[in-house]
C-alpha cells in the first residue's frame, strides 16, 4: 500500500498540530483534524501527555508499516506515551463525522519541586500514574468546592467543559474565571487555593502533575 507522504516531519512542523505555548518544561499543541482529513507522517520524541477534548475515531498508521490501527478515544480520556525512550513516527486519519480535537503536552523537563504522594483533595481523582506524570480528574458539580487545597507541584490543566470558577487564593485574593473546553493552564509551582464551581453546569478538567 502506498503511503500518503514520502517523508515525515517533526511534530512541531505538522500543520494539524498547532502550537499553543512553550517554556522550558512543557510544549503544548492543539491537534485539530477535520472529518476525513489526515495528518502528515510526523515524529514524536518527547514523553507526551494527551487529553481528548472530544470523542474521536481515528485510524493510526506507523511509518513503514502497511497495517493500521483503528480506535475511538472517549472525550476526556488521558494518555501518557513514553516517546523519549520509544520515538514514534505515525500518521492519523479522522474517521469520524466531527473535528478531532486533542491537546498534546510534551514533558520537556521536570521542575525542582514535586510531591511524593498523590494529591488527595475533594473533587480530584487520580486516574493515571507514570514515571514523569500523574493525572487527576477534576469534577465539580454546580455549587461544589474543593475546599482549601495545595498543589505542591507544577501542573498543566486542560478544561473539558465550560466552567465558571471562583478562585480564592491563600493570600485572600479572589477572582472568577470562565473557561471553555480545550483551554489550557500551566502552573509552574506550588499553589494554595480553593476552587468553587459557581456556574450552572458540571466542571470537568484533567490535571497533569509534572514529576
Amino acid at each position: 500500500m502506498a503511503h500518503h507522504d514520502e517523508h515525515w516531519v517533526e511534530v512541531r512542523d505538522e500543520p494539524r498540530h498547532r502550537r499553543r505555548f512553550e517554556n522550558e518544561f512543557v510544549r503544548v499543541y492543539d491537534v485539530l483534524i477535520p472529518p476525513g482529513d489526515t495528518t502528515r507522517y510526523h515524529r514524536h520524541t518527547e514523553d507526551t501527555f494527551y487529553v481528548a477534548v472530544n470523542e474521536a475515531t481515528v485510524r493510526d498508521r506507523t511509518w513503514g508499516e502497511d497495517e493500521s490501527r483503528t480506535g475511538t478515544a472517549v472525550a476526556g480520556s488521558c494518555l501518557c506515551r513514553p516517546h523519549r525512550s520509544r520515538p514514534l513516527i505515525h500518521q492519523v486519519h479522522n474517521l469520524g463525522a466531527h473535528e478531532m480535537r486533542l491537546i498534546g503536552a510534551e514533558i520537556k523537563a521536570t521542575p525542582g519541586h514535586s510531591t511524593a504522594a498523590p494529591l488527595e483533595a475533594a473533587g480530584h481523582t487520580l486516574t493515571l500514574e507514570r514515571d514523569r506524570l500523574r493525572v487527576y480528574e477534576l469534577a465539580l458539580e454546580p455549587g461544589e468546592s474543593t475546599g482549601a487545597i495545595t498543589y505542591g507541584f507544577a501542573s498543566l490543566t486542560v478544561l473539558l467543559s465550560v466552567a465558571t470558577l471562583a478562585l480564592r487564593h491563600a493570600d485572600g485574593q479572589e477572582r472568577t474565571v470562565i473557561h471553555a473546553p480545550g483551554d489550557v493552564l500551566w502552573q509552574p509551582g506550588p499553589l494554595s487555593l480553593s476552587i468553587t464551581n459557581v456556574g450552572e453546569q458540571r466542571c470537568h478538567a484533567a490535571i497533569g502533575e509534572w514529576r
